[in-house]
């Protein structure tokens, strides 16, 4: 069992949290969630949080239908709208990917990092952030979301 979901609820902070491997059925309905969100046509920070290996293959055929969703607009949509974007690893998986380039790929600021507490060390210091209390209890609120999401599904 996978999932995939798109959390508003830290608005103007998105997260999008993944475990196993996802079907290419969510993997649209992921694409349809980002457009959800830029249709409010608002800026926004989003951590992406991969919780194991599988989570981050996607299914095949997803590389063709993404590129055509970002051809068709999602590309410029991202550089509007993102401000920046974090993408969470599991540990194990960090060394192979700590070299990719969110900015290269997205054209926005971002990173790779190997913990969460790292991503939001990284967050405190980037522009228009000071909307985030940036204090523990925000931390930990964060946390607690990714873990009730991971945790519902782990009882499914």
């Amino acid at each position: 069992m996978s999932l995939l979901i798109h959390e508003t609820k830290h608005w103007p902070l998105m997260l999008a949290i993944a475990k196993g491997k996802p079907t290419i059925e969510q993997h649209m309905a992921s694409l349809i969630q980002w457009d959800n969100w830029f249709a409010d046509e608002k800026d926004i920070h989003v951590i992406r949080f991969f919780d194991d290996a599988d989570s981050l293959h996607p299914p095949s055929g997803a590389g063709k239908v993404t590129k055509t969703w970002m051809n068709e607009g999602a590309d410029h949509k991202f550089r509007t709208f993102i401000k920046s974007m974090v993408i969470v690893v599991p540990e194990d998986q960090y060394e192979r990917m700590k070299n990719m380039s969110i900015t290269k790929v997205f054209g926005i600021p971002g990173g790779i990092f190997p913990s969460i507490y790292e991503a939001f060390e990284w967050l405190t210091k980037q522009p228009d952030t000071d909307v985030f209390s940036h204090d523990d209890a925000w931390r930990n609120d964060i946390q607690a979301t990714i873990n009730t999401h991971l945790l519902e599904e782990q009882t499914k």
